[in-house]
Formats: C-alpha cells, structure tokens, sequence
C-alpha cells in the first residue's frame, strides 16, 4: 500500500495495514523564496518520510500583498510577524483592491508548489496550506469583528475580494500540481456569534472548497485554537479535520463519533519542550494511540511542531510512530 493509498483510506475511515502519519514545521529564512522553501520541505520529508507533504508557507504570505508589512519571526511556532497593518480604520476597508494571485507573495507560494510537485509527484500526497478569508482579512485588520460589527455593509462588499482571492490562490494551488488542500481557520469558536462565524467563517470556506476542491482532490480542514465549533467544522465538505486534540475538546475518540472522516492529532509537541528523556516522548504517542478507539487516525501535530523541537525528538516521534 503507497502512502497515496494509505492516505485515502484514512480519510475514508477504514482500517489500514499501518499507522500513517503527518508532521510538519515551519521553515524560517528559507520560506522567502520559492526554491529556499523547496529545499527545506524536501529536506524535511527525506528526514521524516511523512506520509502526508503539508507546504508550510509563510504565516502571513497572503497578507503581505493586501499591504501588511513583515517582520522577523516568531520563536516558537517559526511563522512570520506582521509589525503593520494596512487596515487601522473602518474606512481603510475602501482602499482594499483585487490583486493577480500569480504575482507577488501568491504567486511564489504558487511557484514553491510546482517546484514541489515535480520532486514527489506520485511519491508523496501534497497538500498547499491556504487561510481561510477571515483569517487572511485578520491578518491586514486586527479589528475586523469590531469593523464588522459597526458596519457590516461595508465589510462584506470588500470582503469578497479576499474570499475571491483565496479561490483564485487554491485553484492555482491544485493546477500547480497539489493533491489538496490544508485549509486552516482560527475563528471557529466563540469569539464570534453563531451568525458572524456563519456569514463570515463557514460560507466563505464552503464556497471555497466547492468551487476549488475536486473529485481527485483531498481538504484537510485545520481548526486552530480552544473549543472549536467541530459539529458546524462536519457540516463543510470536507475529508478530514486536524485541531488541537490533546488541549481542547473534542478529543478524538469523541470525534470519531462526531465525524465519520479522517482525523489528523495525537501529537501535543508544544508540550515536548520540557521532556527531558525521550522515551516520555514515544510514551505519550503510544497512549494516544492506545486509547483511541476506531479507524481514521493519521497522527499529526495539531498545529504546528514548534522550532525548539529538535530533530532527535522528532526522529524519536516518527520511530515511535512506525512501530506501532
């Protein structure tokens, strides 16, 4: 069974001859350029032979063409920092305008995936990291909900060209030669009423997915932050989910019955820090797997792997992880 095999079936719940396995981490410095975030995320899967290739795209690549200024980056999680935003009042919203998804930041994520592609093309399912809308719009106006709020007219007639966008982006993203798509939200939660994460969260990423996301292509959907609303998250069409399991409700038995799809977790890394034999590490892992009850399990960080983690860890995780 290849992982492409290995990997449908997971989605699809059923059982597989193995345990497969996803990780993934940012890569600062070399995620500046096409061809330095190519030779990071080969290295990376040559190392750790994941079964699933997340593209781990700078935290704030889209923002950055819809005027955000970047800094350096961020000591734990390796994303970017945004150190301006383009949007500080209400009426910066007017000045927000449609832009070529195959220039600029979009388009060198655009050209890392088809760099990408032709070194694992059928090794290897890929999948492009892509932020939902109201993700990306946080990201150029820290004030969007209260924006929102005031006056919402406004907001969803400019809102639309980054939805627009982050269609154009995931298209391009499949055409370049990804297998699908890791679709990632933070505003899943009660941060936001249930009609605001309807009309500006749940909408905009089912429409994405419908009109990008084929028969041929996989959606893994990321849930990022506590107690997401995961009974709405199963309402998209979707192939799989990946939250943070091991710190916030649902854990993953309890999603199970919740979704009948595939379920990325089991790997609380930020906890790693402050382990200090490893055997704790593949201790931990072994205990997930363990308690989990069912089929569809695809053990995965469930965010990111922080920086400080290092690669003897990280080689005992996989080790620990192909042996069960």
């Amino acid at each position: 069974m290849d992982k492409f095999e290995l990997i449908n079936k997971a989605f699809k719940a059923e059982p597989t001859e193995r345990v497969p396995y996803a990780i993934w981490k940012h890569f600062p410095e070399f995620d500046k350029t096409p061809e330095g975030l190519l030779k990071a995320q080969i290295d990376f899967q040559d190392k750790f032979d994941s079964d699933i290739m997340k593209i781990s795209i700078s935290g704030r690549a889209f923002a950055s063409d819809f005027g955000a200024e970047l800094g350096g980056y961020d000591p734990a999680s390796g994303s970017r920092i945004g150190v301006k935003y383009p949007i500080e009042k209400i009426e910066d919203w007017e000045d927000v305008k449609k832009i070529d998804v195959t220039g600029g930041e979009f388009g060198n994520q655009i050209k890392a995936m088809k760099l990408v592609h032709r070194e694992v093309d059928g090794k290897v399912p890929t999948m492009m990291t892509v932020f939902s809308p109201l993700m990306v719009a946080s990201q150029i106006d820290p004030d969007i909900i209260l924006h929102y709020r005031k006056d919402p007219q406004l907001i969803r007639e400019h809102f639309k060209i980054i939805i627009s966008a982050m269609i154009d982006f995931s298209k391009a993203s499949l055409d370049a030669g990804a297998d699908g798509i890791f679709l990632a939200t933070q505003h899943f939660n009660n941060r936001l009423t249930n009609e605001e994460r309807l009309e500006l969260a749940f909408t905009p990423m089912k429409s994405l997915i419908e009109k990008t996301v084929k028969k041929n292509n996989f959606l893994v959907l990321h849930l990022h932050g506590d107690k997401p609303d995961y009974e709405l998250a199963t309402k998209l069409p979707i192939d799989a989910i990946n939250w943070h399991d091991q710190q916030t409700t649902p854990n993953l038995s309890e999603a199970r019955q919740i979704f009948k799809g595939g379920l990325l977790g089991g790997l609380n890394a930020e906890s790693w820090k402050d382990i200090s034999d490893p055997a704790e590490v593949s201790s931990r892992i072994s205990s997930v797997y363990t308690n989990f009850k069912g089929s569809g399990l695809i053990i995965a960080p469930g965010c990111v792997i922080p920086q400080f983690i290092s690669d003897p860890i990280i080689e005992v995780a996989v080790k620990t992880i192909q042996n069960l």
